[in-house]
């Protein structure tokens, strides 16, 4: 299992107003369907396709398993290998930060995928947390320059 906690400087607005939109997304690519935040909910199933590490088209059902917003994102990735899992859980700090915690987690299909997933993970947990982290403070930083950037339009609009 991989965690990551991080105190980020915008609010849990700001933050699903980015994740969101990427879970809406995938939603239309996968389905044809176009939905809104408030069409997101808990349990709201969707599949869609991906290539396999061996090129062939694999399914993969897709689960928001609990959606508050601005609060909860949690979904699960079910496919013949097992299930991925990941969440991102947002808490307002009393400094106007934010408090998140990502969960990224993997269970395979079976003793055999469960113990490779295991020993994978050993080796990929460390760089993978990195990398989480990485994505995090970029998502952090677009959020924060478009929020100057929407700040200095508003005032050159009203001057």
């Amino acid at each position: 299992m991989i965690e990551v906690n991080l105190e980020m400087e915008v609010s849990a607005k700001e933050l699903f107003d980015v994740i969101v939109p990427s879970v809406i997304y995938d939603i239309k690519q996968a389905t044809g369907k176009s939905v809104n935040v408030s069409a997101l909910h808990d349990n709201y199933t969707y599949k869609k396709k991906l290539k396999s590490k061996m090129g062939k088209d694999a399914s993969v059902r897709v689960t928001i398993t609990r959606f508050t917003y601005p609060t909860i994102y949690e979904a699960e990735f079910d496919s013949g290998a097992g299930k991925n899992r990941m969440r991102y859980e947002v808490e307002e700090l009393d400094n106007g930060n934010i408090g998140l915690s990502y969960m990224e987690d993997f269970e395979g299909q079976g003793k055999m995928a469960a113990m490779n997933g295991w020993l994978v993970g050993l080796v990929y947990n460390h760089k993978a947390k990195k990398d989480i982290k990485k994505r995090l403070r970029a998502m952090e930083r677009s959020i924060i320059e478009n929020r100057e950037s929407d700040s200095e339009n508003q005032e050159e609009a009203e001057n």
